[in-house]
């Protein structure tokens, strides 16, 4: 069976070219990390020029595909940042009052 996860990297374009510099793990279910991806600040037009930007990735073993991406300012990027963390601590709360 294919194991399929979902993730949000931070991108920056640097003189080596767009590098990854960080990744948020939002798990297995694509309606949640499209829905966090949604609620994100940034441009879906994305220039050659832009510097950061956001992109939502579909992993099914191992391999990446890309689902969405965004450019977005420094200040975009705090907020986009903080709005991830809100969404999976509310996500992964909810998960664990399922459970119990």
């Amino acid at each position: 069976m294919m194991e399929t996860s979902y993730e949000i990297s931070l991108n920056m374009k640097t003189l080596k070219g767009m590098e990854t510099y960080g990744c948020f793990s939002l798990g297995e279910d694509e309606g949640f990390a499209r829905s966090v991806f949604g609620l994100m600040q940034g441009e879906d037009l994305v220039f050659p020029s832009a510097v950061i930007t956001i992109d939502l990735i579909k992993r099914e073993d191992g391999v990446p595909f890309p689902l969405g991406l965004r450019h977005c300012s420094y200040e975009q990027l705090g907020c986009n940042v903080k709005l991830i963390t809100k969404e999976l601590f509310k996500q992964l709360n909810l998960e664990g009052a399922k459970i119990k």
